[in-house]
């Protein structure tokens, strides 16, 4: 009887081990979801918000307040749209290049004062696969994160890498000046994290609060 009873912890316990230790290192072979003039997602996750910018800023929290997008992305950019993937744990935490081009600017921000992204119930709801609009979080605006523009036929796309915590431990595999290939890889994210993607405003999003996306296969925008 003792036994059965401890089979559930420690099956749990294995189940996490696994999920930390292997799971999350996975990288399967996949095949360019885009045609020509289309954004495919920089990550897998849970499409946490998609908010235009509009004179330099964007809508963040229930308040609705103005964001500065540069403070949030960790480098200046145009107006046009915000999008926001969260890696949740059962994802995996490669990055992808989201267009074709060549990679303008790769800057690293440090955290100012380090703020988990999640709280405890949202990481649940994450889990659960529901959304979580963490835009106004402090975490967005103070935790580490990494900015990599690419210089695109459709304009400059950013993709900005923001870490769940304290670090942010990203390994990116891009450099200024490196041609890019829209489905290549951009950056490996060991503790998952948040994932912004700034798209010129004559691009139209096609992805929904709430959607799950998959890195290099889902479609997100196109002209």
């Amino acid at each position: 009887m003792r036994l059965r009873r401890l089979f559930p912890l420690v099956a749990a316990g294995l189940a996490a081990v696994y999920v930390r230790q292997v799971h999350r290192f996975r990288d399967p072979v996949r095949v360019l979801g885009a045609a020509d003039g289309e954004v495919v997602s920089p990550a897998d996750g849970v499409v946490a918000f998609v908010r235009r910018v509009e004179a330099g800023e964007v809508t963040a929290g229930t308040n609705g307040a103005a964001v500065p997008v540069q403070e949030v992305l960790g480098t200046a950019a145009e107006d046009g749209w915000l999008l926001g993937v969260l890696i949740g744990p059962l994802d995996v935490h490669y990055t992808y290049q989201p267009v074709s081009g060549t990679v303008t600017g790769v800057r690293r921000m440090d955290g100012r004062t380090p703020t988990p992204l999640l709280t405890l119930l949202a990481r649940a709801a994450l889990l659960a696969g529901r959304p979580t609009d963490v835009l106004g979080a402090p975490g967005t605006r103070n935790n580490e994160r990494l900015s990599v523009t690419l210089g695109s036929d459709a304009g400059d796309v950013t993709v900005a890498l923001v870490a769940p915590g304290a670090a942010l431990d990203a390994m990116p595999y891009v450099k200024e000046g490196d041609r890019a290939r829209a489905g290549n890889k951009l950056a490996f994210l060991p503790q998952g994290g948040l994932v912004l993607l700034h798209l010129p405003g004559h691009l139209t999003p096609l992805v929904t609060v709430g959607e799950h996306v998959t890195g290099m296969q889902t479609v997100v925008a196109r002209s």
